[in-house]
């Protein structure tokens, strides 16, 4: 079964995303989304996210879900610190991925980064 990672910075910080919630939906075509894992990222702002596969339709696809703006929220220091962006999503087709796909992540409250590697 593949593994979706990631590794989550805080880029205001410089430090580890510590606790940010991460949802993660299979998406398969004519069907409602179905939810997979929900998590927070551990201290090192890192997460694993194991999703079976085997019997997934072709064209599904997986939805990971970031929930940037409630994690700036919950460590606002002022009111200076604030973001229209509350989510940041990425869309990943596993159709090709065998053992992981690791998304990192850089976030800030007006912007994010994202790439994958295996």
């Amino acid at each position: 079964m593949p593994i979706i990672s990631s590794h989550v910075l805080d880029s205001l910080t410089g430090r580890d995303a510590a606790g940010i919630r991460v949802r993660c939906q299979r998406l398969a075509p004519a069907v409602q989304p179905q939810m997979v894992a929900e998590a927070s990222a551990d201290d090192d702002g890192r997460i694993a996210i194991e999703v079976d596969t085997a019997a997934d339709a072709p064209g599904t696809r997986y939805e990971v879900v970031f929930f940037s703006g409630e994690y700036f929220a919950a460590g606002q220091q002022n009111d200076e610190i604030s973001s229209l962006i509350n989510e940041v999503v990425v869309r990943l087709d596993l159709s090709i991925v065998s053992q992981r796909c690791h998304v990192p992540m850089m976030i800030a409250p007006h912007n994010h980064s994202v790439w994958w590697s295996r």
